[in-house]
């Protein structure tokens, strides 16, 4: 017996990928510009605006800005090391 053709997904399909695409980027320079504006706050000593900001975060992305925190701190105490 002969089998079917493969079925082509529908262009709705094609488009409902497309979009799921374009929202997990969304979501990933959401979660940049959320450490790059916590970064900037913390690094001009406006505690204010940096404490409004962390409070309004998500538990998940506060623990993403604590961990990169960290590796950055970590990070520069070696870099300062290494110089003369």
């Amino acid at each position: 017996m002969n089998d079917p053709p493969p079925r082509r997904p529908a262009p709705r399909d094609d488009v409902d990928h497309a979009l799921a695409d374009v929202m997990k980027a969304i979501g990933a320079a959401a979660r940049t510009l959320a450490l790059q504006s916590a970064a900037s706050m913390a690094g001009h000593g406006d505690l204010g605006r940096l404490a409004a900001c962390l409070d309004a975060m998500p538990p998940d992305r506060l623990a993403e800005v604590a961990a990169a925190a960290r590796l950055l701190s970590t990070e520069a105490e070696q870099a300062l090391a290494r110089r003369p």
